[in-house]
């Protein structure tokens, strides 16, 4: 214990006498990556302290049974059933070694939705700003298998994280509804004995168009990569003309014209 308390000692005195002397200290990047991490997706997950209360021995009771359960159930199953757990979402090389056959036919039928719904459009790299082709991200596309054993999701995503040097948590967050917010509202249907229909959108967030944008301002630009390219080209053969290489990989660049993270104007 006493080593342990000298060595930290001397490491903080090594920082601030590099501080004193005026030196850049050097930027250490995992833990920008993880203060980064923090305020963009954490911060959404934290308990407010207006959530916060006292609960009493008999609270406390009932809460650990409800623990116990959920514990049970995704462990070994209650009374004979099968246990259940959270989709564990895989990327595309990795699902694919998993789902073999599967995770391909997914991922094609993602990208082919993302197609026919006119999601982007192809452009040459010679029509990028220098602006533009440096805030280009990559795309990812993440395989899952539901509930059922049997059908693979395939999501095609914009990697976000590469976008918080110039975008604010506040332009990309897309929060769900709160489950108390569903509550009350099914609790006003009942009481108003109104008539609810649930409906599911397909591809809700490709219904949505891209804020018109003022002149000068750059595009949002995306890069499709890797398999992605091939599985691209097998869909719709024209993508073959904007295919560049890039650090020995295929590369097709192409513009966001859909998905608005938020829902205000819905098609």
């Amino acid at each position: 214990m006493k080593r342990l308390r000298v060595s930290l000692y001397q490491a903080i005195k090594k920082q601030i006498d590099t501080r004193r002397n005026g030196a850049q200290l050097q930027r250490n990047h995992k833990y920008a990556r993880f203060i980064q991490e923090c305020m963009h997706n954490l911060a959404f997950q934290q308990v407010r302290n207006t959530n916060k209360g006292k609960y009493d021995a008999d609270e406390a009771l009932v809460v650990a049974r409800f623990i116990q359960q959920i514990r049970e159930g995704v462990n070994g199953g209650i009374d004979g059933q099968d246990g259940v757990s959270f989709i564990q979402q895989y990327y595309l090389n990795k699902g694919l070694k998993i789902f073999k056959e599967r995770g391909k036919d997914a991922a094609m039928k993602e990208l082919d939705q993302l197609i026919k719904r006119s999601c982007w459009t192809p452009i040459s790299i010679e029509k990028l700003k220098p602006t533009e082709r440096k805030k280009a991200v990559d795309a990812m596309m993440l395989l899952a298998e539901k509930n059922d054993g049997v059908t693979i999701k395939g999501r095609c995503v914009f990697k976000g994280n590469e976008t918080r040097d110039w975008l604010s948590r506040e332009d990309t967050a897309s929060p769900t509804a709160s489950h108390e917010a569903i509550i009350c509202t099914g609790v006003i249907d009942a009481h108003e004995g109104r008539n609810v229909m649930s409906m599911d959108i397909p591809n809700a967030f490709i219904q949505t168009l891209m804020p018109e944008q003022e002149e000068g301002d750059d595009r949002v630009i995306m890069k499709i990569t890797g398999l992605l390219v091939d599985y691209m080209i097998d869909l719709d053969p024209t993508y073959w003309d904007f295919v560049v290489i890039e650090n020995g990989r295929r590369v097709i660049y192409v513009v966001i014209l859909r998905a608005r993270t938020r829902m205000d104007n819905c098609q």
